[in-house]
């Protein structure tokens, strides 16, 4: 949704409340399988990965961390809908404001695997909603290497412009979704109390 005026907060809430909501694409859950993304056509697909450091314990705060939203605490974006853990079904949306103009963006989450210990791997992903100015999925995961101690976090996704402005700057679009993942990483980062470099 682009609008010229920042959106009201009655606006906002109703559509997160908008359960009802349709996908805006085909290929819900997609993400769950690297082979079935890259097998997709009319997509961009991205596959980011970052090395957050190493050790059990960071791997523990970044799921923690992941599930409750903090690698979306970035300065120049704002998460709607996130004031609870990550859940499937939940509806959130990205706010922004790019050139004068303000982008509300709906997604609901598609997935979420957060497995106790033992477990080495926890992620989830959202998919956007009708209204979203872009098509796709993300998938974000954050895994632990028992034998190098190494904890990443990764960003899969596969998208489209879904609106005409979208279309006519998508160059512009693809910069800003590269700008997102380091963005991302960083911020995780941050609420690990990391000081490992995502730049």
């Amino acid at each position: 949704m682009i609008r010229p005026r920042r959106p009201s907060a009655e606006t906002v809430g109703a559509l997160l409340g908008a359960s009802d909501r349709p996908f805006s694409y085909a290929e819900v859950g997609t993400t769950a399988d690297l082979a079935a993304v890259r097998d997709l056509s009319g997509y961009a697909v991205d596959l980011r990965p970052f090395e957050l450091g190493r050790g059990r314990d960071l791997f523990e705060r970044a799921r923690s961390s992941l599930f409750r939203w903090r690698h979306f605490e970035i300065p120049w974006l704002e998460l709607r809908g996130a004031e609870v853990p990550v859940h499937e079904g939940q509806v959130v949306a990205t706010l922004t404001r790019v050139f004068g103009l303000w982008f509300l963006n709906p997604c609901r989450v598609v997935h979420a695997d957060c497995l106790p210990d033992p477990s080495n791997e926890a992620a989830f992903a959202y998919g956007t909603l009708d209204g979203h100015v872009a098509s796709g999925e993300e998938r974000f995961t954050v895994r632990f290497d028992p034998s190098t101690e190494a904890v990443t976090y990764e960003i899969l996704a596969f998208s489209r412009p879904a609106v005409t402005l979208t279309r006519l700057a998508y160059p512009w679009v693809r910069r800003l979704q590269r700008r997102f993942a380091t963005s991302s990483a960083q911020a995780l980062l941050r609420a690990c109390g990391s000081t490992s470099d995502c730049g």
